[in-house]
């Protein structure tokens, strides 16, 4: 066999190889960003929640969970704990008013 056809099926498949992993790259980089993407949303929809909370209430325990419940429904959420976690941020009670709002993870 020639050399020049050697080299030619060489230079094919490594043209294919690099096509394929170019392509695989770009896919993995979209859905990727789209999760990113999701993450944010979820991320600005705790943040609402937490403005929601600090702007319509007084911050005790009875007026927060009201507003919750306006703003979606959260039916799993105890509300019975000192400690309430809703999808990315908990709020820590004592003595039923509001001390501390963190985000987890």
């Amino acid at each position: 066999m020639n050399r020049w056809k050697i080299a030619f099926w060489i230079c094919f498949a490594l043209l294919l190889a690099t096509a394929a992993f170019g392509f695989y790259s770009i896919l993995d980089q979209g859905v990727t960003i789209t999760y990113m993407k999701d993450e944010f949303d979820d991320t600005d929809d705790a943040l609402d929640e937490v403005i929601a909370i600090i702007n319509n209430t007084d911050l005790s325990r009875q007026q927060i969970q009201t507003e919750l419940l306006k703003i979606k429904d959260l039916d799993y959420v105890d509300f019975e704990e000192d400690t309430v976690f809703l999808d990315k941020i908990y709020l820590v009670f004592e003595e039923n008013r509001l001390k501390k709002v963190g985000e987890q993870w």
